[in-house]
């Protein structure tokens, strides 16, 4: 018998003023309608016993923080440096690569084919590389394209010749003009993924502080518009600290975070979770505005083509569901929609490609239309409803009063919970979600807060999968 466990975090959001969440009366059809009626949940006595079900292995609460937030950051705001370059208020830019098969590099389809419209798009540029159909060296054509949308570029400007190359020349300056005439806001990513053996600029953390260093003051005195990102890969996360270049240096921090169904030494591990990896990382560098510079979620495997669908939405769950929400300071998402057929040709065996799997593909197009994400950069924009959370000390229970619940469930191997319900201590149901973020709506009295209620997690026969009491004190 097979036995799951689960983690959970439950976030409180107060119900009045919020507007990011609404009662979810019914379950959601495919994507994400709820003209179908609510499927009867069964009747539970508490304590609950079925073998079939486990405990959760631990339970967060989050207390709400209700704040009156503008819906734009003051001129004054910005100027005093209370935000970065290009920095939000609140809310994360949503970004793209566009490699995958359906767009393929013509930006211009994004919105189309995603259902909205995004911020920030993705390209990148060889050392001392010549755009031979502009005669630049940063990337004209793909600029004015991107001017025309109305976004922003990130570009990965990669040192591919090593840090001896990189100097105080009319290379660098002349790319610092060019980005400077394009006109519009530019993340430049340079010599990102510096902690990783894979590419030819790591290795030596003091030469690359020196030429981070050297580009950002280029970059300084002729490009106003453009932000440096200082972008680590999430792993290894153990030398990531040697290369940090100072605060006075660096406008964002950005990480690529990546996951897989195996590990590096292709054990299959669907235990892994992105907020994990991540936790750490955010504990440390949240002083500056933190994007995810390029990340993705492998859903298939080559040569073999085994597909891990409920495993790789769950991870696409909480990369686009809950990280922006536990982890306010995160204000950009780039997702790497990279094709199949890119994949094959670099003999990568992972598959990121949206659009190579129809659930994926909804489950994105699904999150992406939360208002906490931003389809424009621009300095001092505020996501509408956007929520700070503190969490609650362990064992205090629900607080009495009217609340509406954000909850973070984890189970082993990745499996997926059908639904995720809230009783009280006499069966009572005080409310069940049906989609990721978790969303429910629970009324304690004074009485009640007193007791303790119980969490549940339900397969798709509605049968209990795991169960947690969720004490008071």
């Amino acid at each position: 018998m097979k036995r799951w466990f689960m983690r959970t975090l439950l976030v409180l959001i107060a119900a009045a003023g919020s507007s990011m969440f609404s009662p979810r009366l019914s379950a959601p059809t495919q994507g994400g309608s709820t003209q179908e009626p609510m499927p009867q949940l069964p009747v539970l006595s508490f304590p609950y016993s079925a073998a079939t079900a486990s405990s959760f292995t631990s339970v967060k609460l989050y207390n709400p923080v209700t704040e009156a937030a503008p819906a734009f950051a003051s001129d004054a705001a910005a100027a005093d440096g209370a935000l970065a370059k290009h920095e939000p208020l609140s809310g994360a830019y949503l970004g793209m690569l566009g490699a995958d098969k359906r767009v393929g590099f013509q930006f211009e389809r994004i919105e189309s084919v995603y259902g909205r419209k995004h911020a920030i798009y993705l390209t990148y540029v060889g050392w001392r590389k010549l755009q031979t159909d502009t005669n630049t060296y940063f990337p004209k054509r793909v600029a004015d394209r991107v001017k025309a949308l109305g976004g922003a570029l990130q570009i990965g400007w990669e040192p591919r010749y090593g840090l001896n190359d990189v100097q105080d020349d009319e290379y660098v300056r002349r790319f610092a003009r060019e980005a400077k005439e394009s006109g519009i806001p530019i993340f430049l990513r340079y010599a990102s993924e510096m902690n990783g053996p894979w590419v030819p600029w790591h290795g030596d953390p003091k030469l690359f502080i020196e030429k981070f260093r050297l580009i950002h003051r280029i970059m300084a005195e002729e490009a106003p518009n453009v932000a440096m990102v200082w972008a680590p890969n999430s792993v290894p996360a153990a030398n990531i600290d040697e290369y940090y270049p100072g605060d006075d240096a660096v406008d964002w921090v950005g990480f690529s975070l990546y996951t897989g169904p195996t590990t590096f030494e292709d054990k299959l591990d669907l235990d892994s979770s992105l907020l994990d990896t991540f936790a750490p990382l955010y504990a440390k560098y949240s002083k500056k505005p933190i994007m995810i510079s390029e990340g993705a979620v492998v859903h298939t495997l080559l040569p073999d083509n085994t597909s891990y669908t409920e495993w790789a939405v769950g991870q696409l769950d909480e990369l686009y569901a809950y990280l922006p929400r536990l982890f306010p300071q995160v204000k950009a998402f780039t997702y790497f929609n990279n094709a199949r057929a890119r994949s094959e040709r670099a003999n990568s065996k992972y598959v990121y490609d949206l659009g190579e799997n129809a659930a994926m593909d909804a489950a994105y197009q699904q999150h992406i239309q939360s208002p906490l994400f931003l389809s424009q950069v621009r300095q001092g924009m505020a996501a509408p409803g956007a929520v700070r959370y503190e969490p609650l000390e362990a064992g205090s229970g629900l607080p009495a009063g009217r609340h509406e619940l954000l909850a973070y469930t984890r189970l082993k191997d990745g499996a997926m919970p059908h639904a995720f319900a809230l009783y009280r201590s006499d069966g009572q149901l005080l409310d069940v979600s049906y989609e990721r973020p978790w969303r429910l709506q629970v009324d304690i009295s004074a009485d009640e807060a007193l007791r303790p209620v119980y969490a549940v997690a339900f397969d798709n026969t509605l049968a209990p999968m795991a169960v947690q009491e969720i004490s008071a004190k």
